[in-house]
């Protein structure tokens, strides 16, 4: 499908601004960062590949349009994401569809299998766009909003009774900077590794190298001293952490997990408090976080923490032929 007065062409590092600009105009509510974008672009993961392009509408930027996916040997089911951001200031379902339209055999010429999409639950046009287009709905992502102006203060107290309740199970609650063990970043990538498999998911997760790793923890958006970890002795048993923007955007939960040997005991619940009580005194005013809709010890821990639902992102497949 064509349609007339728009085109495309590829995006360079230079335009890493620009497309955040764009991903925040389509979805203001959930902003983008352009210091973030651009070092995602720059440290692109060992042995993936990824498409960029900016639409134009009578040569003025519309849209930021990108494809992506992992080394095909680590990736058995071989899907590639793809994705759509049309300022809604310029919204139009005939340029949408277009662009979708337009994005897909850029994304087929890899070889892909599945097509990856994701779209909010209140974006009507995206969601029709989608189906007309063939994608299924696969999974929901749950999206969740923790006010600290209102739970501010009782999740500072609560906090401190967990790192008291860990205490008598000699667990200690401290950040990454407070943390002196000096191969702590490898210990962090082999937690992390082992546990981003617990994730509910129908794609394959690709494993982090560990160098990737360590340019992710050097992100300026996940500062040492606002990184929790719960360690059990020497070891290391649970971490969690928020991502603080350093332009503009919420403020994310990053990952909150525990070793499998150590589940059951409340020390998710008590390192993830330990974030939460910090941006409290911060002066953070909101938290986001997400969850996948099958994981229910963690969206349990959401909604006693004070977490209120707002609309979260459906994942769409769909499946070609190559």
């Amino acid at each position: 499908m064509i349609v007339r007065g728009v085109t495309y062409r590829e995006a360079t590092l230079d335009d890493a601004e620009l497309a955040t600009d764009l991903m925040t105009a389509t979805y203001p509510a959930l902003g983008h960062d352009p210091v973030i974008t651009r070092l995602r672009w720059q440290n692109l993961r060992e042995g993936f590949a990824a498409g960029r392009f900016i639409a134009e509408l009578h040569r003025s930027p519309v849209a930021f349009l990108a494809w992506l996916h992992g080394p095909w040997d680590e990736v058995p089911d071989r899907h590639c994401e793809v994705e759509v951001w049309l300022d809604r200031a310029e919204m139009d379902r005939t340029v949408l569809r277009s662009m979708w339209s337009w994005l897909e055999p850029h994304a087929l010429a890899e070889g892909s299998q599945v097509l990856l999409a994701y779209a909010a639950e209140d974006e009507t046009e995206a969601l029709e766009v989608l189906a007309d287009l063939g994608y299924k709905k696969e999974r929901v992502e749950r999206v969740w909003e923790l006010d600290l102006r209102v739970h501010g203060s009782r999740l500072i107290e609560e906090a401190a009774a967990a790192s008291a309740a860990m205490s008598a199970l000699e667990v200690r609650l401290i950040t990454l900077a407070d943390w002196d063990d000096p191969d702590r970043e490898s210990r962090l990538h082999q937690l992390d590794a082992r546990t981003r498999q617990d994730v509910p998911h129908s794609l394959t997760i690709v494993p982090e190298t560990l160098s990737d790793f360590r340019k992710r923890m050097r992100s300026p958006d996940r500062p040492y001293d606002r990184f929790w970890v719960a360690l059990r002795g020497s070891e290391l048993v649970a971490m969690s952490y928020l991502r603080f923007p350093p332009v503009r955007g919420p403020v994310w939960t990053g990952f909150t997990c525990t070793h499998p040997d150590h589940r059951g005991r409340g020390i998710a619940r008590a390192v993830k408090l330990q974030t939460l009580a910090q941006a409290a005194r911060l002066g953070v005013p909101t938290v986001q976080t997400d969850n996948d809709s099958e994981n229910a010890p963690m969206l349990r821990i959401n909604e006693k923490l004070g977490y209120r639902p707002r609309p979260g992102f459906v994942e769409h497949h769909k499946r070609v032929t190559n």
